[in-house]
């Protein structure tokens, strides 16, 4: 019996935040259906909502000292051979993944046909929803805030289109008529902007590492950063069950309709979930014992940390710390590749959404009764593997990509609210799915680096040792060379 009790001590011992986190999402579920029934009213599933909130805020303090820490000390020590080969890598991984999940969502869906028999009439989600966005304007925000000019500002703020509305009359056969005029204007609006912080940390780092020892100190007060964040990290992370089962009850409080919601949509989450499971348990398990040749159940098993972390907020900036960790402990991925990829990959990495974007576009066409040919469908998944570059990592983001496909189709976005009233579900699986491909990636992108990592590690062959001066004042004088 104590062996046995010893044996359960140490499996709890072990995984104990995993254990926690599991009851935790089933105590959210288990209260979110239970108090539906009592109705609570909006400040009730506020204050249900509360731990869930400060947990998130809690992680969101840490993220802008995490990212910055890890990326300029990821790269300070690492060679600029070894660093520009990494980079190249990663994005190179990035764009052909996020390609996949357009493919995946394209199979799903043409498989499955989820808006085929699926008639919404009356909907209270039902309603346009008017967007300024532009595909164009997106994707020049996205390249000017890669390259911040104030890295202050670029902490709190990042560069945004904004557009204002003028008439102007014209006189037509005769007649006035006034006509809208939209005037573009380059402005900026509250929020980190992730991808300038990160080029910017980028080439400090690579600098740093140039330098060598005239950067020591530099590259040390960050690494002090990096340990102390973690460090924190691993005692917010200990509340994370209570964060989740806020976060969970509070999402399925607010679902209107829930039992309607599910039985007209049951066909799409149906097949968003099965392209979801496919790329988690068929095509990164594949992927991991073809890279490595070791049993891929056991980096499923590894992977559950991280996978619950994001599961509850969702973000897959949250799972930052997890993942490293993970990559670390684990899986002992050099830290000179995790420290790069998991935040630009926490930033870029879309696989997940993009299976959601291509799939909800295609899914709200079929909708408004529009034919779906091939070239359109091939469009849909091409803007939806590029714009997911552009999602950031908060929650719900994918929703605007979904209005920047449409838009760009010249498509009228009805029912955009059935998304919404999904989305505690769907934002949840698909955050997952970023986050596993991150891990993935860096055990990919390690096997195919190893060579150029294992050669900056090795003495250069044909460095000489400095000789002792005594030795050769010795040798001068026709004395043996050893030392007296």
């Amino acid at each position: 019996m104590n062996k046995k009790h010893s044996n359960c001590y140490k499996f709890l011992s072990r995984n104990g935040l995993i254990v926690s986190v599991l009851v935790g999402v089933a105590v959210g579920f288990a209260f979110g259906f239970g108090l539906r029934d009592l109705e609570p009213s909006a400040d009730a599933i506020t204050w249900i909502g509360i731990p869930g909130e400060i947990y998130m805020r809690l992680l969101k303090m840490t993220i802008l000292p995490l990212v910055v820490s890890t990326i300029i000390t990821g790269t300070a020590s690492m060679d600029p051979r070894s660093n520009g080969r990494i980079s190249a890598l990663s994005f190179g991984y990035i764009v052909i993944t996020n390609t996949i999940g357009a493919v995946i969502a394209i199979v799903v869906f043409l498989i499955i046909q989820p808006g085929k028999d699926v008639t919404i009439s009356g909907s209270e989600y039902g309603g346009t929803v008017q967007t300024d966005i532009e595909t164009s304007d997106m994707f020049a925000d996205m390249v000017r805030n890669l390259f911040p000019d104030n890295l202050v500002t670029a902490c709190f703020q990042k560069t945004q289109t904004k557009y204002s509305r003028d008439i102007r009359i014209v006189m037509v056969n005769g007649t006035n008529s006034s006509i809208p005029v939209i005037h573009k204007s380059v402005s900026s609006t509250s929020g980190l902007n992730i991808l300038g912080l990160i080029i910017a940390c980028t080439l400090f780092g690579i600098t740093a590492s140039k330098l060598g020892k005239r950067a020591e100190a530099f590259t040390d007060f960050f690494e002090t950063i990096s340990v102390i964040v973690i460090h924190l990290l691993n005692w917010i992370i200990w509340i994370t069950p209570v964060g989740v089962a806020s976060l969970i009850a509070a999402a399925l409080l607010n679902a209107s309709d829930i039992v309607n919601v599910f039985s007209s949509l049951g066909m799409f989450v149906l097949a968003h979930s099965l392209g979801i499971v496919f790329h988690q348990l068929v095509l990164i398990p594949i992927t991991y014992f073809i890279v490595t040749r070791k049993n891929p159940f056991y980096f499923l098993g590894f992977c559950l940390r991280p996978w619950l972390t994001v599961f509850g907020p969702p973000s897959t900036a949250i799972g930052i710390p997890e993942m490293l960790k993970t990559l670390d402990e684990k899986l002992h991925v050099d830290t000179r590749i995790s420290n790069f990829l998991v935040p630009v990959g926490a930033t870029l990495e879309r696989l997940g959404s993009c299976i959601f974007i291509c799939l909800s576009a295609m899914f709200l066409v079929q909708l408004e009764g529009i034919s779906l040919g091939a070239t359109k469908i091939l469009f849909i998944g091409l803007l939806s593997a590029v714009g997911s570059l552009a999602v950031p990592s908060v929650p719900s983001a994918s929703i605007v990509s979904v209005l920047v496909v449409l838009s760009s189709l010249d498509v009228q976005v009805n029912n955009i609210g059935l998304l919404m009233a999904l989305e505690w579900y769907n934002d949840r699986i698909r955050t997952t799915s970023n986050t596993m491909t991150i891990i993935i990636g860096a055990v990919v992108i390690e096997r195919l680096c190893r060579s150029s990592l294992k050669s900056a590690e090795d003495p250069i062959p044909d460095e000489k040792p400095t000789p002792d001066p005594e030795v050769n004042v010795q040798e001068g004088n026709g004395i043996s060379s050893t030392k007296i």
